[in-house]
């Protein structure tokens, strides 16, 4: 087109189909009333999701978008004026500043209220949010509750119009417990009951008159205040309480008899009924009484001098808890001579003497004045069924017949190791029928004695040595400890080193591949196996496997002339193994970390250049000038050659390079003969003497 040919029309004409082109533009614009789809509790407003709802959330008019959002969520917005709540109480963070913690428009799956918000608001995870900036400190039983269990909205997506996801909740503990007492006592919960225990258990009650050295201070509430008493605690709480007088008689009955009762009272001086405390102490958690509250010669009367070595002992040790008798010191009937031990002491063996090589009397093992030490040594033991050989012969009797406080057992004590020995292996073999026990791969003289042959791995682990594995140590899996547990054992256990999964390679071998190939539907090289066994057998991982699919495990299809070439070109070998052993180097996937850019970044992104959006792996070019340039081609201009308008252009550091953007899009920008002339000459724009020059930054 020549100037003269321009004239003003056409001028006029031009800028009317420009003007309405940016209305159009401008119009598809306004359309876009949103940025991404809203968080699902806010889509099911209408409100929000109408023409226009933009600004009832991003403020209008100088109305700031955190002022919008308090509008809505007035309850925060009143804790924040308050101080109070989880908002009012932030310290690191503008409790003003909504959309620093809670964000939208990333789709309804999106939780407005999450891990991310805590993150943001100075919290490492939900769970380490500190309720004490609430004054309701968790203890206790609540510490080991989920959110949920007291906030039923925590984890909702949807959270229901007008409710709160934590805030809201009362403090006092009938608001979530129900009131046992249904308000017949005023006092708080917490006076008597706490977060650590049931409550059913007074946990911080402080009785007047009891104090901590009292041994009724740990007799459980209902043993004394029973519901329906007269001490009922219930009663005892009420304005009106009755006074009750306490005496030992009005709690508990007496189990002696009037004669002793009689003589008790006359010796302490004191009215009938009310010499208990002659014998007994608050103090005591029992009735039984003390030596000196009845004299020896008191007791010969009796028929049963305390010659030794009953002399030296305490009342109780005689005197026994009998059934029915609460104290212990009721007579013995039928009346006992010294040496008839078993009257009183009864037989500690549980009748494991009563037959055999050693029943008889007490006396015929143990001394008269002492029942410790016995006289049974290794020349009796020998007799039973159990000798003891090798490093059981030095072991003390107490370590395999223990006193637990109940008769202890020596005829039928079990003869297993695992009897007396806990179990080194912690149970790992106790689902093999394994008749023989320890005896099998062990020595009886020691357990780190064992028997080269008993052991045999596939039959006792379910993990067969196959390949590299039957050759290596066995110290390379059980990788022993310097220090020994509990049970002496330094041999490693496969599962605190590797984890308890050892049947996937992963466990006990680093995953070169980054869990690249972790990915679900990926089947097998060899068929039915799993894990790296899909690709690698036992023997070695450096052998590749010979059916591998590159697309199907890789996403990268090797097509045209990358299927050619060889493996190593792009998985370049490291010059040394990685942590896991790997030298098989890792492919780039972008074209340009292969091969230069010959548009020297003209079509990069922040940065990159996506070679694909234009070539094929064939080397097919799929660029459409249509519908991927911003310059639409009329009929005139798609007939042209691409040189005509995309020409070589000097670079700054030397050479040149085809230049496609930027370019103007208006005519003056390619057809002002004032300035330039179309000359093809190699494909160069050349200058016209007389200041030719592109103008506009057209090209």
């Amino acid at each position: 087109m020549k100037a003269a040919d321009v004239t003003p029309a056409s001028r006029v004409a031009l800028g009317l189909a420009s003007l309405a082109l940016v209305l159009w533009l401008f119009t598809l614009q306004v359309e876009r009333v949103s940025p991404g789809e809203l968080a699902a509790v806010h889509a099911d407003l209408p409100e929000l999701v109408e023409r226009g709802a933009c600004a009832r959330c991003h403020g209008q008019d100088g109305h700031a978008m955190a002022a919008a959002c308090l509008e809505c969520h007035a309850p925060v917005a009143a804790d924040i004026a308050a101080g109070a709540g989880f908002h009012g109480t932030l310290a690191e963070r503008d409790p003003r500043a909504c959309a620093e913690c809670h964000g939208e428009h990333a789709g309804v799956e999106f939780a407005l209220v999450g891990t991310h918000s805590f993150a943001a608001a100075g919290f490492a995870t939900r769970a380490a949010y500190d309720h004490g900036a609430l004054d309701f400190l968790l203890q206790g039983r609540h510490t080991e509750l989920a959110c949920d269990a007291c906030h039923p909205h925590a984890d909702v997506v949807r959270l229901p119009r007008g409710a709160r996801r934590f805030g809201g909740l009362d403090q006092d503990c009938r608001a979530c417990h129900e009131d046992a007492h249904e308000g017949r006592i005023a006092r708080a919960c917490g006076d008597c009951h706490g977060q650590e225990h049931p409550f059913s258990l007074v946990a911080s009650f402080a009785h007047a008159g009891f104090d901590s050295e009292c041994a009724h201070a740990a007799v459980s509430c209902a043993a004394c205040h029973a519901p329906g008493s007269a001490h009922d605690s219930e009663l005892l709480a009420s304005a009106a309480a009755p006074q009750c007088a306490r005496a030992c008689q009005s709690c508990h009955a007496s189990p002696h008899g009037e004669a002793f009762l009689a003589a008790s009272d006359a010796l302490a001086g004191v009215a009938d009924g009310a010499g208990c405390a002659q014998c007994h102490s608050e103090a005591h958690g029992t009735f039984r009484g003390h030596l000196e509250a009845m004299p020896p010669f008191l007791h010969a009367a009796t028929g049963f001098a305390l010659d030794p070595p009953h002399g030296a002992l305490a009342c109780d040790a005689c005197h026994l808890e009998l059934v029915g008798d609460e104290t212990g010191f009721g007579l013995h009937e039928p009346a006992r001579a010294p040496d008839d031990c078993a009257v009183c002491h009864g037989d500690p063996h549980g009748g494991a003497f009563d037959a055999g090589p050693f029943a008889g009397e007490c006396l015929s093992c143990h001394e008269r004045t002492r029942f410790e030490p016995s006289g049974f040594g290794p020349e009796q033991h020998a007799r039973t069924a159990f000798p003891l050989v090798a490093s059981h012969a030095a072991v003390a009797c107490g370590r395999c017949h223990e006193d637990t406080g109940a008769p202890r057992t020596f005829a039928g004590a079990p003869g297993t190791c695992s009897a007396c020995h806990e179990d080194a292996h912690r149970g790992a073999f106790d689902a093999f029928e394994n008749p023989e026990g320890c005896a099998r791969c062990h020595a009886p003289t020691r357990f780190g004695e064992h028997l080269a042959d008993g052991f045999v791995h596939a039959e006792w682990t379910d993990f067969a040595l196959e390949g590299a594995h039957a050759r290596a140590e066995c110290e390379a899996c059980h990788r022993p400890s310097a220090v020994a547990d509990e049970r002496g054992r330094r041999f490693g256990f496969v599962a605190e080193v590797f984890g308890a999964d050892v049947e996937r390679c992963e466990t006990c071998h680093l995953d070169p591949h980054d869990g690249r190939f972790d990915r679900p539907g990926l089947p097998g090289v060899v068929a039915g196996a799993t894990g790296c066994a899909r690709c690698h057998g036992s023997e070695t991982f450096a052998t590749p496997p010979e059916a591998f699919e590159h697309e199907r495990w890789t996403g990268y299809p090797l097509a045209a002339f990358h299927a050619e070439v060889a493996c190593e070109a792009c998985h370049l070998p490291a010059p040394a193994p990685d942590a896991a052993g790997r030298t098989f180097g890792r492919a780039p996937v972008r074209c340009a970390d292969c091969h230069a850019d010959p548009h020297v970044g003209q079509f990069a992104a922040e940065g990159v250049t996506d070679c694909a959006r234009c070539h094929a792996d064939a080397g097919g070019l799929t660029f459409d000038h249509q519908r991927d340039a911003r310059f639409a081609l009329d009929a005139t201009h798609a007939a042209l050659a691409c040189a005509a308008c995309h020409v070589p252009w000097p670079l700054p550091d030397g050479g040149e390079a085809v230049r496609y953007k930027p370019l103007g899009t208006e005519c003056v920008d390619c057809h002002d003969p004032a300035f330039v002339e179309r000359a093809r000459r190699g494909g160069r724009r050349v200058e016209r003497r007389g200041g030719f020059a592109p103008r506009g930054g057209g090209r």
